[in-house]
């Protein structure tokens, strides 16, 4: 089912790649992309259905349940390597184009291409969780967070992805559970995420319904009860049994209509069971799903009231900084060379080990990038090369490792080679960043950092509210239906951009707000929602410079009030084409 979903969506990412290189690029640009595509496609669909298992894999008969799993993680792991490498391309340069002067058509097609290959990462990450939880290699958190906080947080969530749908969310905590607990909360919000959006998925009107009680209290710990139901399109009772399987799906007849990679239930299980907890789940056909998960959880300090609240953290000023990147693909050498570059960079390549080094011997470097897999030379021994070069000025330098693979015991050895930090492919601008700067900081910490200067405020328009769908179904090629899909999505994308924006604003976490306006910044330009985009560009500019929570608050504050405007208009604009078009 997930070779059939992956293939499906590399389908949907190569037409969306096609017609944007036949309008959008030269002839030259338009090769080189499509060849690097091609040949990623050609090695995936290699990996799935044609490869043959290396004989040195396997081991004798007794030994059969041991090598099958030993074959399943390599696989994934090769699997996770060819897809992230050209993956990186792909969304980097997409990430880059969504920055220039894009006309209506060529954001759509821009959003097309982020949209397949978003969801080529979902999938491929379940299958990294699923084999890290497999391996017995997950890491488990002990912090103190409030359980009343993180549930609000997800129904708020849940929210945002029920647009358009008949559903009322019943939500019911026990008020006799501890304000703080003790664990790891992003476990379990992913737990009862992956349940609920399940729920949302299967049910178009009707109820989903959260309750979380107390069960028992002891000494220094809670037992407590989640119980999750739902009014949907239910279980047969023979597909019970193999609900938690890996690579099943909730609706075997309609696994198009519903996707998935039909992992995420057999992930929840596993999280319980490591937890020390355990799940079932009840459902008939035609009434609905009920799941049932008892979990035991530590008492926290009940004086914590900034439980599970993310850490401010500070970014540099990158101009003039000289980078020496390790890279051998070229299309990943161009856009990281461009990325770097946008933000003043001075870029030393090297696209092989060798010549990397030399270069450290004659030019002056503040910090490198280094893929882990370079031919000739893997990145681990350059790291070692360079940690035991005789000059000082060389061996300290600051070096990040890139990585497409997912080694479980990665940290280990980054660590024992004395990596400074690691970034996995594909990586978002705001990712990169972040770990250049903070590194950056580090190294700057005894004496003044360079600190970002603010950047003049953009004004906040307060233009006449207009619509003009014309030209976006013209963008469309005419096609109303897919019009109104795309309209859908702006839709969605905006409220979900208001949930993630006051969940941030709620942690402080100012990198997660600059995530979150630079991403949908694409959509409103495409609607040509001028207010809003002055309201977001604003956040984003005040996220990466003065910081000013105050100042940002007030603008999203602006934006909830006005977005329903703006949609109100959106709405009879769309209303008054379908009738024009009868």
């Amino acid at each position: 089912m997930t070779s059939k979903n992956l293939l499906s969506q590399l389908s949907k990412l190569e037409d969306s790649l096609n017609s944007f290189s036949f309008e959008e690029l030269s002839t030259k640009e338009a090769k080189k992309l499509k060849s690097s595509y091609r040949a990623f496609k050609s090695q995936l669909e290699e990996r799935i259905w044609g490869e043959e298992v290396p004989a040195e894999w396997t081991d004798t008969d007794n030994e059969k349940d041991k090598s099958t799993s030993q074959v399943a993680e390599k696989l994934i792991a090769t699997v996770s390597h060819e897809m992230r490498t050209p993956l990186t391309g792909i969304i980097g340069f997409t990430d880059l184009l969504k920055e220039g002067n894009l006309s209506k058509n060529q954001h759509f097609q821009i959003n097309a291409i982020a949209s397949a290959s978003k969801h080529l990462m979902d999938i491929l990450n379940e299958l990294l969780d699923y084999s890290k939880l497999s391996a017995g290699l997950e890491h488990f958190e002990m912090v103190d967070f409030n359980l009343h906080d993180l549930i609000q947080d997800i129904i708020y969530l849940c929210n945002t992805l029920m647009v358009g749908k008949d559903i009322r969310l019943v939500v019911d905590v026990d008020k006799k559970i501890p304000k703080i607990l003790k664990g790891d909360p992003s476990k379990l919000s992913q737990v009862l995420l992956n349940i609920l959006s399940n729920s949302i998925k299967f049910v178009d009107h009707g109820q989903i319904a959260l309750k979380a009680s107390l069960l028992q209290r002891e000494q220094g710990d809670v037992h407590l009860e989640f119980i999750l139901s739902d009014t949907g399109i239910g279980i047969q009772n023979s597909n019970l049994d193999k609900i938690f399987d890996s690579f099943q799906q909730l609706n075997t007849n309609e696994p198009y209509k519903y996707g998935g990679s039909g992992l995420g239930l057999t992930i929840v299980k596993q999280i319980v069971e490591k937890l020390g907890g355990e799940i079932d789940v009840a459902s008939a056909v035609g009434k609905g799903t009920k799941f049932c998960i008892k979990l035991k959880y530590q008492i926290g300090d009940q004086q914590n009231d900034k439980a599970f609240i993310s850490r401010e953290r500070e970014e540099i000023e990158l101009r003039n900084t000289r980078i020496l990147v390790f890279e051998d693909n070229p299309l990943n050498q161009k856009m990281i060379e461009q990325r770097l570059q946008l933000w003043g960079c001075k870029v030393l390549l090297a696209e092989k080990a060798i010549f990397g080094l030399k270069l450290l011997e004659t030019s002056s470097v503040d910090l490198i990038l280094l893929d882990l897999r370079m031919p000739e030379m893997s990145g681990f021994e350059v790291a070692q090369k360079i940690r035991n070069h005789q000059k000082q000025q060389i061996k300290n330098i600051p070096i990040i490792g890139i990585t497409a693979d997912h080694y479980f015991d990665i940290h280990e050895e980054l660590t024992k080679l004395q990596f400074d930090d690691f970034i996995l492919k594909p990586f978002s601008p705001d990712e990169l960043y972040s770990k250049i700067s903070k590194q950056l900081k580090s190294q700057t910490d005894q004496g003044k950092p360079k600190i970002i200067e603010p950047l003049k405020e953009f004004p906040v328009k307060n233009s006449p509210i207009e619509a003009d769908l014309e030209a976006l179904l013209e963008s469309c090629q005419g096609n109303l239906d897919l019009l109104i899909e795309v309209i859908d999505h702006y839709k969605r994308n905006a409220i979900e951009f208001i949930g993630k924006v006051r969940l941030s604003l709620i942690t402080n976490d100012l990198d997660g707000i600059a995530f979150a306006t630079h991403k949908i910044k694409s959509g409103l330009q495409m609607m040509a929602s001028q207010n809003l985009i002055s309201l977001v560009s604003n956040m984003h500019a005040i996220s990466k410079t003065t910081k000013d929570t105050n100042r940002i608050r007030f603008l999203y504050d602006r934006f909830v009030l006005d977005y329903p405007k703006e949609e109100l208009v959106l709405e009879k604009a769309l209303r008054e084409l379908i009738a024009n078009h009868k």
